[in-house]
C-alpha cells in the first residue's frame, strides 16, 4: 500500500480551513497542519514535510501566500496548488512565479479541487 500524500492548507478562514482539511482526509490525502499566514505555513512547511501545499493567496496578518509558496519551494522543493478569490491580471501574473500546480478560482467545488489533487499528485482522476 503506498503512503497517502502529505498536505499542508495554507488558509486564513478558519471554517475553509477545518472543511478542506475534512474534503482531504475524504479523497484520501494526509493533511500534515493548517496555516493561516505567510510564515507560519514556511514553519509548518519545515516541520513536516508536506508533498504538496494548498495556498490561499491573502493570508492572515497581511501576509502573502505568493511570498510563502515561493519560500517554501525554494526550501522543499514543494509545489502549491494556489485557491483564490482574486483572479485579476496582476495577481495571476504573481502566482505564475511560484509555478504552481493549479490555481483555482473561489469558489471552486469539491470536484475541481479533486481534480487539481489527482493532476498534481499525479493519480488518475
Amino acid at each position: 500500500m503506498t503512503r497517502a500524500l502529505r498536505v499542508l492548507v495554507v488558509e486564513d478562514e478558519a471554517v475553509a480551513a477545518m472543511d478542506l482539511e475534512l474534503v482531504l482526509e475524504d479523497l484520501g490525502y494526509e493533511p500534515c497542519g493548517i496555516a493561516s499566514s505567510a510564515p507560519e505555513a514556511v514553519r509548518l512547511a519545515d516541520a513536516t514535510g508536506p508533498d504538496l501545499v494548498i495556498m490561499d493567496v491573502r493570508l492572515a496578518d497581511g501576509t502573502d501566500g505568493v511570498d510563502a509558496a515561493n519560500e517554501i519551494r525554494r526550501r522543499l522543493g514543494v509545489r502549491a496548488v494556489f485557491l483564490t478569490a482574486h483572479s485579476d491580471p496582476v495577481t495571476l501574473e504573481r502566482i505564475r512565479t511560484a509555478d504552481p500546480w493549479e490555481v483555482l478560482a473561489k469558489p471552486y467545488s469539491r470536484s475541481q479541487l479533486a481534480a487539481a489533487l489527482a493532476r498534481a499528485a499525479g493519480r488518475p482522476r
